[in-house]
């Protein structure tokens, strides 16, 4: 067995730096696609449903006969559970999202998931699920249509079997009718306007309010570094949807964190912002492992009552490979660092390695993510 940097490996690489080269520059972006409106927000919704019409690919679970048996008896059928098969049935999990200002007869989109031990949801049906808020009593809205998974499953008589993406799980589109809204709060009583970041910093709550004041005098003001409170001109207060479009569509300008984000699942490493690393030394060695097994025949002396045995050797070796130290003199970007380990032929992983060092000697002047 060797560690070998493979053809993935290298790609996965040349991505990493290519994406760890791009500079960090200040860039302008709507003020729609920075924040959200205090009182205006989606609401999770949740119910138990039952998907029927599979081919034999549902539950086999009494959860199942019994979901069943209770869906018969809201039509007036009383159905003893024994008496169910449920190899075309399967009881899932219903989520979804009523966004915000949805109205009475508003369709949204719903994810099934399945709950028992059913293969497969596809070409099934959803019939009468009903979802309901955090306090599992108000029913919100009523979700019913045909399953779609995405999913491909192909088996041979020998019983192999193949599948494609996931068939457990599938996604309804438009598959519930809204039954009772939620209530929103666009503006406060006092005709304010409260902007949330959707990430806390204090230059771009401040570039923000500069860019609203220079259009609407004196309105914005920043609470922290994640509100900025906009009062409401008294000429635009009889038409506050026309006025929070017009502050949404103000440019603003936006510097990025400095952070690295690192899946070590994956092999992935994103750094964005102003990532930089101070001058210091890394090296970092390669191990390269082998593992040979050879089997050794033990023969017994003639005439001896003794058996013929063959026992396993294993010879492994482990080879370190130093590479050489790789000087920074002064504080640099982490593209310039990553083009440098990436000529010495650092794999994915070790560079992994190597920005966690980095960050734990203090030299990584960034947050690290680890996912």
């Amino acid at each position: 067995m060797k560690l070998i940097l493979t053809h993935i490996e290298r790609a996965a690489l040349l991505i990493i730096v290519g994406l760890l080269l791009v500079p960090a520059t200040s860039a302008q972006s709507r003020i729609r696609d920075l924040v959200d409106i205090r009182g205006v927000r989606g609401n999770p919704l949740q119910g138990i449903g039952l998907v029927i019409g599979l081919a034999g690919t549902g539950d086999g679970t009494t959860l199942t006969r019994q979901a069943a048996a209770n869906m018969l008896k809201r039509m007036g059928l009383n159905i003893p559970i024994g008496s169910i098969a449920p190899e075309n049935m399967a009881v899932v999990m219903v989520t979804g999202t009523l966004p915000p200002f949805a109205r009475p007869g508003s369709k949204i989109d719903l994810t099934v998931s399945s709950i028992g031990d059913a293969t497969s949801l596809r070409g099934g049906q959803l019939v009468n699920a009903f979802l309901t808020g955090y306090d599992n009593r108000t029913v919100y809205a009523i979700g019913q249509g045909a399953v779609s998974t995405g999913a491909v499953t192909a088996q041979g008589a020998s019983g192999s079997k193949e599948t494609i993406n996931h068939p457990t799980v599938g996604r309804i589109p438009s598959g519930a009718v809204v039954e009772k809204e939620i209530p929103q709060q666009l503006v406060s009583r006092d005709n304010r306007v409260t902007l949330l970041l959707r990430g806390s910093n204090f230059a771009t709550a401040k570039n923000l309010v500069t860019a609203v004041n220079a259009k609407f005098p004196g309105t914005a003001r920043a609470i922290d570094g994640l509100s900025v409170e906009i009062t409401i001109p008294t000429d635009r207060r009889a038409d506050p949807v026309s006025f929070v479009a017009e502050v949404g569509d103000i440019q603003v300008t936006v510097r990025p964190r400095a952070v690295v984000v690192i899946n070590e699942r994956t092999g992935t490493i994103i750094a964005g912002g102003d990532v930089v690393i101070l001058p210091g030394t890394i090296t970092h060695s390669n191990l390269s492992i082998s593992v040979r097994e050879t089997l050794n025949t033990s023969q017994p002396p003639a005439l001896s009552n003794g058996e013929t045995r063959t026992t396993p050797a294993s010879d492994i070796e482990i080879r370190e490979t130093g590479t050489p130290m790789i000087p920074i003199p002064k504080a640099v970007g982490a593209g310039e660092v990553a083009k440098a380990l990436n000529a010495l032929g650092t794999s994915p992983l070790d560079l992994i390695s190597i920005f966690q060092s980095l960050k734990r000697a203090g030299l990584l002047q960034a947050e690290l993510v680890l996912e």
